[in-house]
């Protein structure tokens, strides 16, 4: 019977998942001493999903979009991540959606290196003005990941 479960534990663990990443960037991240602004990040794997919430030219509140903002290596231990800058247009969402009123332009390329799990620089472009900003995870409340864990590793020695 022992082996059995052994070997039960060896099977369902060869179909397990893993990242490529040991650190997970997502997350609201923002420059304390520049509140009002900010960008949020969504990993998965290689890849980030930023949106940034800025103030245009004209003072009014903008959104920008990189969708596909890829993992492109490690310089001098910062983590790098490039891709398109886009803004998007939409229908007023408190009316019906009408998908083709949706557009988007790409403006510019956004990218990110992160020193730390909890700092980086953000750099990005709209319409041929470049901005380079320190970021830090703005944190209102830690999780808690107090409690009880089960886990099995397989290897070869």
């Amino acid at each position: 019977m022992r082996r059995l479960f052994s070997i039960l534990v060896v099977a369902l663990s060869l179909n397990a998942g893993a990242t490529t990443f040991s650190t997970d960037f997502s997350d609201l991240w923002w420059n304390a001493s520049e509140s009002g602004w900010g960008v949020n990040v969504i990993q998965q794997n290689g890849i980030l999903f930023a949106t940034l919430f800025v103030y245009g030219p004209t003072g009014q509140p903008t959104w920008y979009v990189g969708s596909d903002v890829a993992y492109v290596g490690n310089s001098n231990g910062a983590l790098q991540f490039s891709g398109a800058l886009y803004q998007t247009n939409g229908p007023y969402f408190a009316g019906p959606f009408d998908p083709s009123a949706v557009s988007n332009r790409q403006v510019g390329q956004i990218s990110f290196a992160f020193s730390s799990t909890a700092s980086g620089t953000l750099t990005y472009s709209v319409d041929g003005t470049g901005v380079s900003k320190s970021i830090v995870r703005q944190t209102w409340a830690d999780n808690d990941i107090s409690g009880t864990y089960v886990g099995a590793t397989l290897g070869t020695y």
